[in-house]
C-alpha cells in the first residue's frame, strides 16, 4: 500500500490526525515523482516540489487533459468515464484510480455528512441505474456504496431501459404506508421524468418526516428545464418533502470528492444559513478570475479550482469549466462557463497542450 494514501485516507477519517497543507504538497510531490504527463505540465508552468510551497501554488489541470492523457499514478484499480456525450465517447474524460479505496472513504463520508447526518440507515431507493447497468459510472459506484452503508432496505427504481416507474410507486407507496421515511437518490434529470410521469397517473405522496431527496447532474439529459426552486415546489408537491431535506450534490467522474447543498447539515447542526454548496475537510475550492485564472475578485464570479486530496493517485488540483461565486464558507454555483472551453478554460487547455 502506498503510505501516503493511507495519510489520506486517515486524514478523510479523522482531520485532527493531519494537516491540510502538508498533505497538498506531499501529493503533488508523490504526482510530480509517478505521473509523467503531470510532471512534464507542472515543470512548463515552473512548479517543482522543491519552489512549490503551499497548496495555493499546485498547478491546476484543465479538464480537457482528462480526455487526452492517463493522469495516474499507478496501475488504475478502476477507470470511470465522463458522462459528456455531445462530442462522442471517445473524447469522454477519464479518470483512472490507482486506489479505490480513497474515493470509497471520500463519497461516504460526504454523504455521512451532508445527506445521512442525523440517521445510521434509513429506507433508500435510488433513480440511478446500478453499477452492472453502468459500471463506468462513478455516480452509479457511489450509489452502490449508499446502498450497502446507508440502506435499512430498497433498491433500485431505474435500469438499462430508464426510469422504473412501477418500481418508484412501490417504494413510495410503502414508505406512505408503513411511516417510514425513504431517501430518494437520483440524477436531476430522472428526477423530472419521475415527477412528469407520477403527475401524468395523477399520483402524489406524502412521505414521512425525514425522508429527503439528493439530486445532481443539472440540466444534463433533462427532458425540460426547471428552476431550483421550482424543482423544490415540485419535490414537495410530489413527495411531500421539503426544500430543508432537498439537497444538490455537485461532483464530476475527474473528482474523488463532493460538494452537497448546506440544507440538512446546517438544520441538524441548529444553524441557519442560506443554501450554499459545501465541501469536506480534505478538499477546498477556490475561484479565478475566467479571463486571467488569477484569484477572482471577492463577490465576482470565477471559474471552481479544486484541490481534492482523495484525489491523490491521480490529479489532485483540477480546473473545472463550472462558474460560482464565493459566499460565507461555501459557494453558488453559476452554471458553466460560455462554451465551456473559452478565455480561462482555452488558456488552461493551452497551457497543457504546450506541456
Amino acid at each position: 500500500m502506498e503510505p501516503l494514501y493511507e495519510r489520506v485516507l486517515a486524514f478523510i477519517a479523522d482531520p485532527a490526525v493531519d494537516r491540510f497543507e502538508d498533505l497538498a504538497l506531499a501529493t503533488f510531490a508523490h504526482q510530480f515523482a509517478h505521473c509523467a504527463p503531470y510532471r512534464d505540465f507542472a515543470r512548463r508552468r515552473g512548479a517543482t516540489p522543491d519552489s512549490v510551497r503551499d497548496w495555493l501554488g499546485i498547478p491546476p489541470v484543465p479538464m480537457v487533459a482528462f480526455k487526452h492523457a492517463e493522469l495516474t499514478c499507478g496501475a488504475p484499480q478502476r477507470i470511470f468515464l465522463s458522462s459528456g456525450t455531445t462530442r462522442g465517447a471517445a473524447l469522454r474524460s477519464r479518470h483512472l484510480l490507482p486506489d479505490l479505496r480513497l474515493y470509497r472513504a471520500a463519497a461516504l463520508a460526504g454523504l455521512r455528512r451532508f445527506l445521512f447526518p442525523d440517521v445510521s440507515r434509513m429506507r433508500l431507493v435510488s433513480l440511478i441505474p446500478s453499477t452492472e447497468e453502468q459500471p463506468d459510472s462513478s455516480l452509479a459506484q457511489m450509489v452502490a456504496w449508499a446502498l450497502e452503508e446507508f440502506a435499512s432496505d430498497g433498491g433500485y427504481a431505474a435500469d438499462a431501459d430508464g426510469l422504473a416507474v412501477d418500481r418508484l410507486v412501490t417504494a413510495l407507496e410503502a414508505s406512505e404506508r408503513e411511516g417510514q421515511p425513504l431517501a430518494i437518490l437520483t440524477t436531476t434529470a430522472a428526477l423530472l421524468r419521475a415527477l412528469d410521469a407520477l403527475r401524468d397517473r395523477g399520483r402524489a405522496f406524502r412521505l414521512p418526516h425525514g425522508s429527503r431527496l439528493m439530486d445532481t447532474g443539472g440540466d444534463k439529459g433533462a427532458p425540460r428545464r426547471l428552476s431550483r426552486n421550482g424543482l423544490l415546489h415540485a419535490v414537495w408537491g410530489a413527495f411531500a418533502i421539503p426544500g430543508y431535506f432537498v439537497v444538490n450534490e455537485y461532483g464530476m467522474a475527474e473528482l474523488s470528492s463532493q460538494y452537497y447543498d448546506s440544507v440538512v447539515a446546517d438544520r441538524v447542526a441548529g444553524q441557519h444559513a442560506p443554501r450554499r454548496k459545501l465541501g469536506p475537510h480534505w478538499a477546498r475550492a477556490r475561484l479565478l478570475d475566467p479571463t486571467t485564472l488569477a484569484p477572482a475578485a471577492p463577490g465576482t464570479v470565477g471559474l471552481v479550482c479544486h484541490v481534492d486530496l482523495a484525489n491523490a493517485g491521480s490529479a489532485m488540483a483540477i480546473l473545472s469549466e463550472d462558474l460560482a461565486v464565493a459566499v460565507a464558507d461555501g459557494f453558488e454555483l453559476r452554471g458553466r462557463a460560455p462554451g465551456a472551453e473559452e478565455r480561462g478554460c482555452s488558456l488552461a487547455a493551452a497551457q497543457w497542450d504546450a506541456a
